[in-house]
């Protein structure tokens, strides 16, 4: 499908820090394989102060929203739909006629790359490492499968509370000992740590239950030190490359009315970038 616009609108994605995101080469790629009269660029702001005049002066399509300011662009919202609402984190806008209305896709991405791995055990114990907008979309869709044996492990404990309480039965800790995690079904990094430019997330992966399933959101570098411990024990392991490709797809959807493809082509570009850096 071609969609032929007139006028030339900006999308782009909003956070800080940006350096590290690969989100500007894929939606462009994106726009000129489908001919889109647009171009997918970075606002590495400070501050979300003048957010909403800004998107609607400058009349953007729509942005892509990331660390840290999942839940703070709610504020700057005129709606949010439901899913977006019951996390209490969007990581999508879009300037609809004027209107900023807020999504999730974070919580579909993430779906999508575990669903891949088919034989992940729903009733095994759940580790959640980090509290932020993305720590909870991967909460909802993992309470939605049926498992309630989840710890959410996160420095500040508040945080981790938050989210703990609109979840039955969901722990929350800021450390967590090793031999609590041997039987673990499924180890979750929504944290920054292992991303190029930070510290790596500290964690032994040895002795652990040899059907655990390690899921590292973050995908600079795809093979974060992390997946490497994974790799080395003989751990199933998804990187975080499938969860990032799948969230833009659905967030090109609701920007453009257009799913776009993943090709052979894309995920070649994109692999050879990240393995630059």
């Amino acid at each position: 499908m071609i969609i032929n616009n007139d006028s030339f609108r900006l999308v782009g994605i909003v956070g800080n820090p940006l350096t590290q995101s690969m989100s500007p080469m894929l939606h462009n790629y994106w726009l000129n394989k489908y001919k889109i009269n647009s171009s997918y660029v970075t606002f590495p702001l400070k501050n979300l102060s003048n957010i909403k005049l800004s998107i609607k002066t400058m009349n953007l399509v729509g942005l892509n929203i990331t660390i840290p300011y999942k839940k703070e662009i709610i504020n700057h919202l005129d709606s949010i739909d439901k899913k977006a609402k019951e996390l209490k984190a969007v990581n999508t806008v879009l300037n609809k006629n004027g209107k900023l209305i807020g999504y999730n896709t974070d919580i579909e991405g993430f779906g999508r790359g575990l669903e891949k791995k088919s034989n992940w055990i729903k009733n095994k114990p759940v580790f959640i490492f980090g509290a932020g907008g993305a720590a909870e979309s991967i909460i909802s869709f993992i309470y939605a499968a049926g498992n309630r044996d989840i710890t959410i492990i996160n420095r500040t404990i508040n945080n981790a509370k938050k989210i703990a309480k609109r979840y039955k039965g969901v722990r929350f800790a800021n450390k967590v000992k090793k031999e609590n995690f041997v039987e673990a079904g499924l180890l979750v990094n929504t944290t920054s740590l292992g991303m190029i430019g930070y510290p790596d997330l500290n964690i032994d992966l040895k002795g652990i239950n040899k059907k655990a399933i390690i899921y590292d959101i973050v995908y600079n570098p795809i093979e974060t030190n992390l997946i490497k411990k994974a790799q080395k024990q003989g751990l199933q392991y998804i990187t975080g490359i499938d969860m990032f490709i799948e969230q833009a797809r659905k967030s090109f959807e609701i920007w453009f009315n257009i799913t776009p493809e993943i090709d052979k082509n894309l995920l070649n570009k994109l692999n050879k970038k990240i393995s630059k850096k």
